[in-house]
């Protein structure tokens, strides 16, 4: 309803006296009332039957304001003191908004007792005017133009009385006080003496609270105190986490309000400001108040959320971390005093525990402040403040533009030499107090640090004070006012005083060591740069001299890490290594000017380093990270043409020829001389040596008619690799190069026109070897390379005639892209066979020529692949004497083959198995004089092609399968089994293939399956099996180790049959019985049945017979035939024998007592007593009878 300026003009002129409670001002007109936010799901009644909140007013928060401005200009006025002092000004504040009736009453019960008169005209039209969207409000208003009237009506007064109310509720929380015994139920009461309704009592309730927190947020100092204060006042006022969170956000509005009337929201921006403090504050309390409510995390983000946004619109993030900055100084404080009182042992880690949870402290920020305040009292134990002060380094010029590269070079040297002049600090005076080993650990340990986090704090406080000690000792030890075994005694007794580990002191010692040493390369290094070479050298002999002495500091330590000295402390891609800082140029120039000051030159103008010397190089090397290859390099430009010319004039005059003896030894002399002057290593000397050797080889070779060497020029060449100190193996390489087709071409000319060397060509051959200086295994590449160029045409032959062999017309023309017409072979006919198992051609001849190139020439080789044991006889030592047998290990050969058809890349893989396969079955099947020879040579044949032995053996077996098939099928058909002469036959065509015992023994045992396999299919498929054809089957497979199941096939299902077959006419005719357990079991067995399946099979053929014999002796005896039941009988006991009686009959009782009793009375005589108990037992069992 819109407010009517012509109602409100007339309620104002009617009562100037109310215009205070509207407060109609400027300031205040615009700003917002607080309106109740719930949110969504929590809200226990709907919003359309909910009232307005009928005391949160307009008025009400004006009169606030207005209080609040004309008492002070500033925004912390109000509630300075906290919430009780707020709940005060909110009961002034209300007072002035009293009407004049209720401010004389004192007893809310009595006035609604008294029924007052009736509400005038003037009641009504106030109500209508008074601008307000709620009924309470308007009621508010009607009183008081009522009032002004002259007239008060009974509603009016209890309206008013309802309006004091939350007054009431102040004043009952200063009274009893909000942790007061019975403050909950005193306020309580207030609801039911006021006569308002819950949902307003709750309301002003939770405006209560939120006045009492505004109190509290708007003194800055916060107090952990005013945790409990909180929460005491939710347990006051019984609100709930709805309500408490609707509090809190009317707080953030109110506040914030206030607060920015007189601060902007630049200054809030500072987080020294009053007013920024105490919004932060507020943010403190609300996330301690929200979690300690124990809300779930939705509810959390959302209440919190809401008094972020009230408070200048900030993030839930942006305003948890300004709620944790208020937390960390209480939990600070908290561990401050944990210090404090750490030997009274008043403090224990449990406690600190409490504090996080009551402050929100997390586990991660507690950590992170444990080591904060367990460093703060490492330095008060070392006697130092407890915050690190950092010296102000600020310089005046620092900010002034440099111009010029020259101005910065100059005040970069100008640094340089302040820190380099920069005296150490005497900090030996600083050491931990007595008893702070102790104290720390106490510390350690309430604060639940580990060993690590302490030892480092511990390291972070001390190091630099060690430093100093470990540096100013080492500098006194370089300038030996300090033996090493002292100087390590100081720096150990300063690391104890310290509290420093032994697993830092290494890491720290070669930092120190670093810095030590570093100070004098860099000064060295200055005087390199300008090519000062005295000074360089005088210094870097005291660099090595620095060196030695530290290295000596540390053997005392006995560190393992500190053996290999330069590689820990000297290395040139570390930067904070020694020798790190200096640029590759600068070391090598460094080494260049100490080398070449340390070459002496005697008075006859020798030059030469002495031993001293290169050990002092040796040191710098390693101190510069220089390798020994850097070193050499050195040497060899330095001193490489002096020994090249001298070289160079020896090879000169040996190359011209008329070597003498006396010739050798004056230019060794003259070689010797400038080695043993300037200290050269052989590995130098051959380095200069063999380039001129190999030039002297090739000019040989050059002058030399086909490329082989006369016998002078031979010797020549040994004389100058013996000056050079050449070996002759090193050269082997070079003479290869060079005379290696001259040896090839002497080979191709000794196999002549028969492809093969004949004996008394292979010693010359081995002179040309030696004479071309040729190693062995060289050679022997260099021959196997010239008898393949021989042999690559003989092995494309054989394939060709193979392919024409197997191949149709077609087939090859397709192969080989060329159309053959009707080919021929050698005998005239036409291509046929298949696939080499039959041929109609013969390569046989061809294959034997290739065969007998390769055995003649020797191109097999044997090699050792291991050792076997061999028993001998040898002679007696005695005259006389018998024999000795002797065990002896001899090697075993293997042959390879070095070239092979398939390696050269002429023939493939599949003909190459189709020649062996053509080979095989010719020499199997050859009956001429040739046939052993075929034999002999198959596995040779297979080498030369290239098969490995498993592939010839698979060939091989591929055709005895063959064989044997057809062989061992023709003889068991005709004599049932194989007998010696069969497996003699077998044997022979076994070594005839080539085929192992394994294989061979495997192929019988196959082609015997196939051959049962095919025999029992052809028995059971006949339809006329009989027990005894089961039986010789049976014992046919035993006989030749056959497994009826896994080798012939057979199922389960029908292994069960024949073993019911077999049994049953035993069973039925008596020759089987409980005394036959041997024959079942060997039955079984046979059959491969297990005894479980055998005792099945039994126990079902006894019970079908016994059933059918049950039946012919009721029928017998019902017709009277009691001597047939009797047999019956008989038979029925024979079988109840095998189950103990247990037949699982169903006989009726009277048919069993007179079966039993016409058994019981029958001719026993001839019987034995026992046996005649034993058939009644049996009988009377399988029959069920009881007597």
């Amino acid at each position: 309803m819109r407010f009517s300026a012509i109602a409100f003009a007339t309620v104002v002129a009617s009562s100037a006296s109310t215009t205070s409670a509207f407060t109609v001002s400027p300031g205040v007109t615009n700003l917002p009332t607080i309106t109740p936010l719930v949110a969504v799901g929590r809200s226990t009644a709907s919003s359309s039957s909910r009232p307005g909140r009928a005391f949160i007013t307009t008025t009400s928060r004006s009169a606030v304001a207005t209080a609040s401005s004309l008492t002070s200009s500033t925004s912390l006025n109000l509630a300075s003191g906290g919430g009780p002092e707020a709940l005060q000004d909110y009961i002034t504040s209300l007072s002035t908004t009293q009407s004049p009736l209720s401010k004389k009453i004192n007893n809310p019960k009595l006035v609604k007792l008294a029924g007052l008169a009736a509400v005038p005209v003037s009641y009504a039209l106030g109500a209508a005017m008074t601008p307000s969207r709620r009924l309470a409000a308007r009621a508010v208003g009607g009183m008081v133009a009522a009032v002004t009237a002259g007239g008060v009506g009974k509603n009016a007064v209890e309206e008013d009385v309802r309006r004091a109310c939350p007054s009431a509720i102040a004043s009952r929380l200063l009274e009893l006080g909000v942790d007061g015994d019975y403050v909950s139920d005193g306020i309580e009461r207030l609801k039911d003496d006021y006569g308002v309704d819950d949902e307003d009592f709750t309301t002003m309730k939770t405006e209560v609270y939120s006045v009492y927190l505004v109190g509290m947020a708007k003194n800055p100092l916060a107090k952990t105190a005013e945790l409990k204060e909180l929460s005491n006042l939710r347990e006051a006022l019984s609100l709930d986490n709805m309500m408490v969170g609707q509090a809190h956000a009317d707080a953030a509005v109110t506040f914030y309000r206030d607060v920015t009337r007189f601060t902007s929201v630049e200054e809030l921006d500072d987080e020294d400001h009053p007013d920024r403090v105490s919004l932060d504050k507020l943010l403190f309390l609300s996330e301690r108040a929200f979690r300690q409510g124990k809300e779930t995390d939705e509810a959390f983000t959302f209440e919190f959320s809401r008094v972020a946004k009230a408070l200048g619109g900030l993030s839930a993030n942006e305003a948890l971390d300004r709620a944790k900055d208020v937390a960390r100084p209480f939990y600070e404080r908290a561990l401050a005093s944990t210090r404090s009182k750490l030997e009274s042992g008043a403090v224990n880690s449990d406690m600190l525990r409490r504090a996080r949870i009551t402050l929100g402290i997390t586990d991660d920020e507690a950590k992170e402040m444990h080591v904060e305040s367990f460093a703060k009292e490492v330095r008060a134990q070392l006697g130092l403040p407890e915050e690190d002060e950092e010296e102000d380094d600020y310089d005046v010029n620092q900010d002034k533009r440099v111009e010029t590269v020259a101005e910065i070079e100059q005040k970069m040297q100008a640094m340089k030499e302040e820190a380099e002049n920069k005296a150490i600090a005497d900090t030996s005076s600083i050491k931990f107090k007595d008893g702070a080993f102790e104290q720390l650990s106490k510390l350690q340990e309430v604060l639940g640090l580990t060993d690590e986090d302490g030892d480092y704090e511990i390291a972070a406080a001390t190091t630099e004070y060690w430093r100093n000690t470990a540096l100013s000792t080492l500098e006194d030890a370089i300038a030996g006012t300090k033996d090493p075994a002292k100087a390590w005694s100081i720096i150990q007794s300063r690391q104890k005083e310290l509290f420093l580990k032994d697993s830092s002191m290494k890491e720290m010692m070669t930092s120190m060591v670093m810095q030590a040493l570093g100070r004098p390369l860099e000064k060295v290094n200055t005087f390199a740069r300008v090519n000062n070479a005295a000074a360089t050298y005088d210094g870097l002999i005291d660099a090595i001299a620095a060196k030695e002495t530290c290295k000596a500091v540390l053997a005392e330590a006995g560190w393992s890490e500190f053996e290999d000295f330069e590689k820990a402390c000297f290395d040139p891609f570390d930067r904070a290594s020694a020798c790190g800082f200096l640029t590759n140029q600068d070391r090598h120039n460094m080494y260049q000017i100490f080398f070449q000051r340390s070459v002496k030159t005697s008075d006859e103008g020798v030059k030469s380093i002495s031993d001293e010397a290169k050990a002092r190089m040796k040191e710098l090397r390693g101190m510069l990270g220089l390798s020994e290859e850097e070193g050499e390099n050195q040497i060899r430009n330095f001193f490489g043409p002096e020994l090249q010319s001298v070289l160079t004039t020896a090879t000169d005059e040996i190359m011209r020829g008329n070597t003498t003896d006396e010739l050798l030894k004056n230019l060794k002399e003259n070689i010797d001389s400038v080695i043993d002057n300037f200290q050269l290593d052989e590995e130098m000397v051959r380095s200069y040596a063999g380039p001129l050797y190999n030039r002297a080889v090739e000019q040989i070779a050059s002058n030399t008619p086909g490329g082989i060497p006369s016998k002078d020029e031979v010797n020549t060449l040994a004389s100058l690799r013996g000056l050079l100190g050449i070996a002759e193996e090193d050269v082997y390489e070079v003479h290869f190069n060079t005379f290696g087709e001259a040896y090839k071409k002497g080979i191709k000319e000794a196999l002549g026109t028969t492809g093969v060397i004949r004996e008394e060509f292979r010693a010359p051959l081995e002179d040309l070897r030696s004479r071309l200086g040729v190693s062995e295994e060289a050679a022997r590449d260099i021959y196997l390379e010239a008898l393949s160029e021989r042999m690559k045409p003989m092995v494309e032959f054989i394939s060709n005639e193979m392919e024409r062999l197997v191949l149709s017309n077609d087939q090859l023309a397709q192969k080989r892209g060329a159309d053959y017409g009707e080919d021929y072979f050698k005998s005239g006919q036409k291509a046929s066979g298949k696939l080499g198992l039959g041929t109609d051609g013969n390569i046989m001849s061809d294959i034997m020529n290739l065969i007998d190139f390769y055995v003649e020439n020797d191109i097999v080789e044997k090699e050792v692949v291991g050792t076997k044991k061999v028993e001998k006889k040898v002679p007696s030592d005695e005259e006389g004497g018998e024999e000795k047998t002797i065990t002896v290990e001899e090697p075993v050969y293997e042959s390879t083959y070095p070239i092979t058809a398939m390696g050269m890349k002429c023939i493939d893989e599949k003909v190459a198995e189709l020649c062996y396969r053509q080979f095989v079955v010719s020499s199997f099947t050859d009956q001429s004089p040739n046939a052993a020879r075929y034999e002999a040579a198959k596995s040779t044949f297979g080498g030369i092609l290239g098969l490995s032995a498993d592939k010839m053996e698979e060939i091989g077996s591929n055709i005895g399968s063959m064989v044997y098939d057809n062989y061992i099928t023709q003889s068991m058909s005709t004599k049932g089994s194989l007998d010696q002469q069969d497996m003699m036959f077998l044997a022979n065509i076994q070594g005839k293939l080539g085929i192992s015992a394994e294989k061979g023994e495997e192929m019988l045992l196959d082609t015997q399956k196939k051959i049962i396999s095919e025999e029992a299919s052809a028995l059971f498929e006949s339809g006329n099996v009989t027990p005894e054809k089961i039986k010789a089957f049976r014992e046919k497979c035993n006989s030749m180790g056959l497994d009826l199941e896994t080798d012939v096939g057979l199922s389960k299902s029908r292994l069960v049959n024949m073993f019911s077959m077999e049994i049953t006419p035993g069973i039925d005719s008596g020759d089987i019985t409980m005394e036959s357990a041997d024959l079942l079991q060997e039955i079984q067995e046979s059959l491969g049945l297990s005894e479980e399946e055998g005792e099945e099979v039994i126990a079902g053929l006894i019970t079908e017979r016994a059933n059918g014999i049950l039946a012919d002796i009721v029928g017998c005896m019902l017709r009277g035939m009691e001597a047939v039941a009797v047999e019956s009988m008989e038979k029925l006991v024979q079988y109840a024998a095998f189950v103990d009686g247990d037949l699982g009959l169903e006989v009726e009782e009277s048919n069993a007592n007179r079966a039993y009793n016409l058994f019981e009375n029958k001719d026993w005589s001839g019987v034995e007593e026992e046996d005649v108990e034993k058939q009644k037992a049996l009988l009377k069992i399988a029959l069920g009878v009881r007597i």
